[in-house]
Parts: structure tokens; C-alpha cells; sequence
């Protein structure tokens, strides 16, 4: 039996096993120093038959005669030390690595190593020999020079693991950028916040701010004189509740800081959220020390067991989707700015989080989000390579599914996923695997956040927004008036034939500030964090009773068990969400809402449940509720909620009203040319009859068997909207739960292994206009296509 202490000698991986003992050149009890002789050893290859020259010239290699060649080896001690058990004796065949061929005690392991140095006896350590391999594990948040091994990271990790189970707690690392805080350098901020009379006064009057001196841009390779420093303001936003999100999770969990930005910036972030370090204290790492410039890993921080530690981040693809992770929606203050520090990683997906409440504010998202489409698919056109002819183009079947024809994709490593048709120089240089600990890679990378941020300085980007956003509030007073014909006096809707449009008229005018702070996503996040902490130690009490260590609880089967409940038995489809080209598997909304147990189809089939979509009229909304009168048709900000709740709530404050219904001669063409044979199947089996009735009843009068007039269905429903206008459904998770979603009751209640139930309600704010006249056309080529075939028909 091999001596804990002592270190097994492996042979190479990289030897031509297997291999056969010729001599042992040691006994035990010997004592021995690095490369001397352990064993010589024969192996057998083999080797083409010597020819001619004239031949070699004549023949091809392939077509060579090959004869078994017998070789002999030595193989030397890497370590000093006294050997202690020789695993192998003269004429044993050595099949692979695994196998140690001896034990040997060192007088020292050299278990944790910094800056080439061993920590315990002093000792230098030559890389280029490969013994710091023995403490390959950075374990410190604050440099990269301190390793350990793995023996040595099994303690670490034993001690902290009884500690925390100790203290009743576990880890949470906690992402900064759009998580916890929103951090814009656009100087309007400035300038508004010392502005009592502007509109955004009130909500930034808290904004935080610091000054960081940072590197000017240089040309990459640049050799010249080093350009002078830049320094640059930051403004800081935190997320409403944060102080006490902090103080009720640093009672249940020991906190550690985990961003891609510089170590400079998190320093400067962390005096703001936690000035006397009781939460975070030294447990930062910033991208300086993570050991990857594009990724994030637990096992950077805990290389050995992970099973008590949750992750909080607005982005699920740079943990590759960690079990460990709850993605929280990104929170956005700064309408427009995004993540500042976005660029240091791969290019993000659209569609991060809830439309915006406020109808002329959504408008203007709304806006934004059309013109960042149409410019990305610009500049993919424009920058697209002409000499690649294996790139496939991206197909525009169907602006929800996946394409039928895919894009060229480049796997650098299974944490990271890019396409051929990015735009940054960051996704650029990963297609070309220049990755991970490349120079050039980190130029761009701050060249690029540089260049970011001084074209954030020099636009102004809130500023014009609030200019817009003033423009589309006195275009909406306008309209408002000119078809009320008299002053504002009482709530109203008002909808256009023409275009389809909702107007709201309310007896107050629409505030005209750009920011405004409702956020209540760390409510949301603390209570499911809250679940989870006494989930897990309902477990541990459980498996202390029965004195069995393997029942010990792990916090991830705990999260995926919790989370797999709220959409279980939910089959989605999208329509009109993803951007065209997206495929579906990869889109952040699908990978994210699949981890709460939901299933997503391409094409309508009649298992579909639910219908996600931001406009009630493209084909598919259309299709489902023709086919399926119970499919329920919902804006995205109900998945949203859901997920941020852990709870699958009502969809009544979501729901979008559908157009118009397909007749059954639109739905039976559809079928025939166009249907999978499941929903053929089962579109034969319905009674066509009933489905009219139902038709008739569910549209009024608008709806005829035999001509289906979209023009006449614009009053559907107007009593359902009215009776739903006198009874307003306040959007306040609090007063909506009466007192039982706050931290400090939650925290008491919650000592059980149930689920504890939450419901949400929300304002309706599905019908607010989103700017574009989209006249009940669908919203891709796909389904406009198909329209005009369908109305062949009529």
C-alpha cells in the first residue's frame, strides 16, 4: 500500500506503450536525485525497409513495406528523495501512464510554489523542467503566482468546506457589470446630476462616481514613445436594494467578487457597494488574475468541489451555462449603454431582459434595437469574406427558428461557441484561435473597450436619447389630441384601423425623463437564494441523522430540481424574437428557459403550449391560435418573470391579442404544403365544425367561415380590454403578495424542503405600440411570403 505522503512516479504519456521491463536500476531504500536511471524498458515500433535512392524517388510511400523494429529506453527520476515501493519488477508490460512504477518520499513536495519559489523550503523552481506542474492550481484572488497542488487544494478546500457547513453558509460569487451595478462614462451624467430641474435629477441624484487613470490607444505592435495616460470618469448606478440584498446574503452565503473588467475598476467598485470590505473583504478577481481572457470558471476559485457554491451573473455564456449559474436579468439604467466592459468578450446576443413599462420608453428601446439589427446586418454584409465559398449563408426561413442552412462555426474550446458573421476584433481573433493567453488578443481586447469608451464621451449617447425621447412623447401628446379633439379627461384606449396601433390616454402626461429606477430583480434573486440555502441544509440536517456523508447535498442538483419545475410540461414556440439567423439551440433565451424545464419547437405543432412573441399578428401567432384556441400567446417579459421569480405565474398580464384567425381553407393549404405530418395528422382529427363555433363565439362578429376579413377584427374584444382597463393590475411583486415576498419574512419561513409559491402580476403593457407599422404583416420573408400565397385563397 503506497504511503499517503509519498510521491508516485508516473512514466511519460507521450511513450510508445506498451512497453516491456528490461532492468531496475534501484532498490528501495535508496536515495536518489533527480535524473538518475529508474528503469530501462523495450517497446516495438515500426519503420519502412531500407531502398535504394533511385527506388525512394520511384515509389510511393504508402506503398512502402514496413518491418517491426525492437527500441530501447531509459527513463530518470524528475524528484530527489528516498524511494520507499517499487511498483514494477523486471519482464512486466506497462500498458499506460497510469500506472506508477514507484513511490518516493521527497524532502519536499513542493506543494505551494510562488513566483518560481517554493513557499515551504525556499527552494527555486525551474519551469522550463516542468516540476511546477506539481502546483498547477491558482487558488489566491489576487495574483496568479501563488500554486498549489492538488493534495494541497484538497485541503484548502476540506477546511473551507467545514467552516462554511459550520457557520451554516455557502459560497456565492457575484458578477459586478449589469448584475449588481450599471456604469456609464457618458459625461451628460455629470451634468444632470447637478441640474435640480431636469427630469432625470431624481433618479441619479445617487449615482456614484470615480476617476481611473488608464492606457492610452496604440496602434497594436506600436514600438514609439508611450502616449500619456487617460483619465477617465466613471458613473455608477447601483441596483435598487443592493445594500440590503448584501446584508440579508452575507448571513447565508461568504461572498466573492468575480469580474471580467480590470482589477483597478473592481477595486473602485467594491469601495462603492462594500466601503469596509465586511462583504467582499479581499475576495476579488477581476480579469487580471481569472487565467482566461474570455471565460469564467469555478474552478479557478474552487478547483476541487463546487457543490456549495452558487453563481449570480446577467451573462450565462461566459460560464458556458453553468448548473451552478442563475442568470439574473441584466440590469439596464443606462438606457442604451449596455455593458462597458462588453468588449473584453465574445459579442452578446439581443433580447437581454423585459421591455420597459413606460410606453414611450419602450418605443425608444424598441428603436434601438431595430437600428443595432439593421447595422449589424450591414456591416456582417459588407465585412462578410468573399474568398470563403465554404461559408454558408444564413438562411431568413424563419426569423424564430433555426436556420436551415447553417453558419460556419469555430470551436476554439467547449466553453466557447462563435459564428462566422461576428463583428468585433475580439470574436474575430477567437474564429482565428488566436485565444486565451495571446498577446494580441489582450491588445485588441483594451484597444477596443478604449476606443468604446471615449466614442461613449465624445457622443453623448443619453443626451440625444433624451432629445428622442422628448420628440416621441410630444408626437404621442399631438396624436392623442388631434383624435380625442378635446383635452385629456380619462383613461382611454384608442386603437387605429390602419395600423394596428394601442394608443393609452391618460389623464396625466407622460413624465419626460429618459432613466428611471423600478428594478426589483434582487428581491426576485434573493429570495430563490434564500431557497436554496435552506434547501441545502435541510439536506445536510437529513444526512447528519443518518451519520452518511454520500447523502451530503450538492448545490447544483438542488437549483436544476427547483428550477426544472417552473416551466415543466410548457412547449414553446417563438415567433418574431430572435434576430434573423439565429439559431435556436444557441440563443441565450432558449438555453436560459430550458434550464427551468422548458421545451422548444422550430414549427407549430399542436403540442405547443405557449406562443412567445411581441406582435400579434405574424403567421405562426396566427396558425397556433386558429389550430389550438387554448394556446396561450404571451409578450417575452413573461418568461422574464417567471425566471426571475422561480414560478411559473399567471400569463393573463401578458397575454397579446391575436389580429385574426386563419379560415379553415388557410389552415388546411397551410397543412398540405407546408405541415409536418404529426400536425397533419392531427389537424384531420378536429372537428372543423365545433372549431368554427368556437371561431364565431371567440371573434364576433368579425369572424365568417367562408371569407376571413382582417379589417374587421380590429374591435375584437373590446369588452374583455375594457373589463381589464377598469380593474388595472398593479405591477408591485410586495403589494401583489401581500407581505410574504420580502427578505425579512421569507427569511423565517422558508426552513422546509417545499417550494414556496409566489405569483406576479403586471401592468398590461402588451399592446403599447412598439414604433413600427408592422399593418398584421409577419415578420419575415418566410411568413409574408406564405401570407400572400394564403390570400390567393380568398
Amino acid at each position: 500500500m503506497s504511503n499517503p505522503d509519498s510521491t508516485q512516479v508516473h512514466l511519460p504519456k507521450t511513450l510508445p506503450y506498451p512497453l516491456k521491463v528490461l532492468k531496475v536500476h534501484v532498490n528501495e531504500g535508496d536515495e536518489i536525485t533527480k535524473y538518475t536511471p529508474i528503469i530501462t524498458y523495450k517497446y516495438y515500433d515500426f519503420e519502412t525497409i531500407p531502398i535504394s535512392k533511385q527506388d525512394e524517388e520511384q515509389t510511393d510511400e504508402s506503398e512502402r513495406k514496413l518491418i517491426k523494429v525492437e527500441n530501447v529506453g531509459t527513463f530518470d527520476s524528475s524528484v530527489n528523495g528516498k524511494i520507499s515501493k517499487i511498483n514494477v519488477s523486471v519482464n512486466d508490460e506497462i500498458i499506460d501512464h497510469i500506472q506508477p512504477i514507484m513511490d518516493i518520499m521527497e524532502p519536499c513536495t513542493h506543494p505551494i510554489q510562488y513566483g518560481g519559489l517554493c513557499a515551504v523550503c525556499g527552494k527555486p523552481i525551474d519551469e522550463g523542467e516542468g516540476e511546477d506542474k506539481r502546483a498547477p492550481i491558482t487558488m489566491a484572488h489576487n495574483t496568479t503566482n501563488l500554486k498549489v497542488s492538488s493534495k494541497e487544494a484538497e485541503k484548502i478546500e476540506r477546511s473551507s468546506t467545514d467552516r462554511l457547513l459550520k457557520e451554516e453558509k455557502l459560497s456565492l460569487v457575484v458578477d459586478l457589470d449589469q448584475t449588481v451595478i450599471h456604469v456609464t462614462v457618458d459625461p451628460t451624467v455629470a451634468e444632470w446630476m447637478s441640474d435640480p430641474t431636469n427630469p432625470n435629477y431624481e433618479a441619479i441624484k445617487d449615482v456614484r462616481s470615480f476617476i481611473l487613470e488608464e492606457p492610452a490607444i496604440v496602434p497594436f505592435g506600436y514600438k514609439g514613445p508611450i502616449p500619456p495616460s487617460i483619465k477617465r470618469w466613471y458613473y455608477v448606478k447601483l441596483r435598487p436594494g443592493l445594500q440590503e440584498f448584501l446584508f440579508k446574503m452575507s448571513k447565508k452565503y461568504e461572498m466573492h467578487i468575480y469580474t471580467m473588467a480590470t482589477r483597478q475598476y473592481a477595486k473602485s467598485i467594491a469601495k462603492i457597494i462594500d466601503p469596509d470590505g465586511v462583504y467582499f473583504g479581499e475576495r476579488i478577481l477581476s480579469r487580471d488574475e481569472s487565467g482566461s481572457l474570455l471565460q469564467k470558471s469555478l474552478r479557478r476559485l474552487f478547483p476541487v468541489d463546487t457543490s456549495m457554491v452558487v453563481v449570480i451573473d446577467d451573462r450565462g455564456d461566459v460560464w458556458n451555462w453553468s448548473p451552478n449559474l442563475i442568470k439574473v436579468v441584466p440590469y439596464d439604467f443606462f438606457l442604451g449603454i449596455g455593458d462597458i466592459n462588453s468588449s473584453f468578450l465574445p459579442r452578446q446576443q439581443m433580447l437581454l431582459g423585459p421591455s420597459k413599462r413606460r410606453k414611450s420608453v419602450n418605443i425608444l428601446e424598441e428603436q434601438l434595437n431595430h437600428e443595432d439589427e439593421i447595422s449589424n446586418e450591414e456591416i456582417n454584409d459588407i465585412e462578410k469574406p468573399i474568398e470563403n465559398p465554404s461559408t454558408s449563408l444564413v438562411s431568413k426561413t424563419d426569423a424564430s427558428t433555426e436556420t436551415s442552412e447553417e453558419t460556419t462555426e469555430t470551436i476554439i474550446d467547449p466553453n466557447v461557441f462563435i459564428s462566422e458573421n461576428s463583428l468585433s476584433p475580439v470574436d474575430r481573433l477567437i474564429e482565428l484561435n488566436e485565444g486565451e493567453d495571446n498577446s494580441t488578443l489582450l491588445a485588441v481586447q483594451e484597444n477596443e473597450r478604449t476606443s468604446a469608451l471615449e466614442q461613449q464621451e465624445h457622443d453623448r449617447p443619453l443626451a440625444r436619447l433624451q432629445e428622442n425621447l422628448d420628440k416621441i412623447i410630444e408626437e404621442e401628446e399631438e396624436g392623442a389630441a388631434i383624435l380625442d379633439d378635446e383635452p385629456v379627461k380619462e383613461t382611454k384606449l384608442i386603437e387605429s384601423n390602419n395600423t394596428g396601433y394601442i394608443k393609452h390616454v391618460t389623464e396625466n402626461k407622460e413624465p419626460h425623463n429618459l432613466l428611471y429606477d423600478d428594478d426589483k430583480e434582487l428581491t426576485y434573486l434573493g429570495l430563490s437564494l434564500i431557497r436554496i440555502h435552506n434547501e441545502f441544509y435541510f439536506e445536510v440536517e437529513n444526512a447528519n441523522k443518518k451519520e452518511n456523508k454520500e447523502l451530503m447535498p450538492d448545490v447544483k442538483d438542488i437549483m436544476s430540481e427547483m428550477k426544472s419545475l417552473v416551466f415543466k410540461g410548457c412547449v414553446f414556440l417563438l415567433s418574431g424574437v430572435l434576430p434573423l439567423g439565429t439559431k435556436l439551440k444557441n440563443a441565450d433565451i432558449v438555453i436560459w428557459a430550458k434550464s427551468f424545464g422548458a421545451t422548444f419547437v422550430k414549427d407549430y405543432n399542436t403540442s405547443v403550449t405557449h406562443v412567445i412573441c411581441k406582435n400579434g399578428g405574424t403567421f405562426k401567432v396566427r396558425l397556433a391560435k386558429s389550430v389550438d384556441k387554448n394556446v396561450k400567446v404571451v409578450n417575452p417579459d413573461w418568461l422574464f418573470a417567471c425566471m426571475s421569480l422561480w414560478d411559473r405565474i399567471s400569463e393573463e398580464a401578458y397575454e397579446i391579442k391575436v389580429d385574426s384567425l386563419l379560415s379553415k381553407a388557410q389552415v388546411d393549404d397551410f397543412l398540405q404544403f407546408h405541415g409536418s405530418d404529426t400536425l397533419l395528422v392531427n389537424a384531420k382529427a378536429l372537428n372543423w365544425g365545433e372549431i368554427d363555433e368556437e371561431m364565431k363565439e371567440f371573434m364576433g362578429s368579425d369572424y365568417d367561415d367562408d371569407d376571413d376579413d382582417d379589417d374587421d377584427d380590429d374591435d375584437f374584444d373590446v369588452d374583455e380590454e375594457k373589463e381589464k382597463e377598469d380593474h388595472p393590475i398593479e405591477n408591485d411583486l410586495e403589494d401583489a403578495n401581500d407581505t410574504k415576498h420580502t427578505l425579512e419574512d421569507i427569511d423565517g419561513e422558508l426552513s422546509s424542503n417545499k417550494r414556496q409559491k409566489m405569483h406576479i402580476e403586471s401592468e398590461r403593457n402588451n399592446d403599447v405600440e412598439t414604433g413600427y407599422n408592422t399593418n398584421n404583416e409577419s415578420d419575415d420573408e418566410f411568413e409574408r411570403d406564405l401570407l400572400e400565397h394564403l390570400a390567393d385563397l380568398e
